[in-house]
């Protein structure tokens, strides 16, 4: 599960992946759905019906149903320092246990 909370610069630019997704071929869809999880956390089966394309108006109907958030910068900010900091927690504890 990937976030489900962006800020509007972020959903624009996720906007903009999806639209080259949907044009893309097979290699360039994979590339996109890459950097939609690794960049933004976003993973696509978070919010679709498994099989259908998702695009640009599915990403908008999502935030319109309340599946998806669009919080100020500042607040993104921070729940991305917490969520790097308890991933290094995390990261620590499996080191010491093995």
């Amino acid at each position: 599960m990937g976030r489900n909370k962006f800020s509007s610069r972020e959903i624009e630019k996720i906007a903009k992946l999806l639209r080259l997704k949907n044009a893309g071929t097979r290699y360039q869809q994979k590339m996109v759905r890459h950097e939609l999880r690794v960049k933004f956390e976003f993973n696509i089966s978070d919010f679709n019906v498994q099989g259908k394309a998702f695009g640009e108006e599915d990403l908008q109907a999502a935030i319109h149903r309340g599946a998806i958030q669009i919080l100020d910068d500042a607040t993104i900010a921070a729940m991305k320092e917490k969520r790097a900091r308890d991933k290094a927690r995390d990261e620590a504890a499996r080191r010491e246990q093995g």
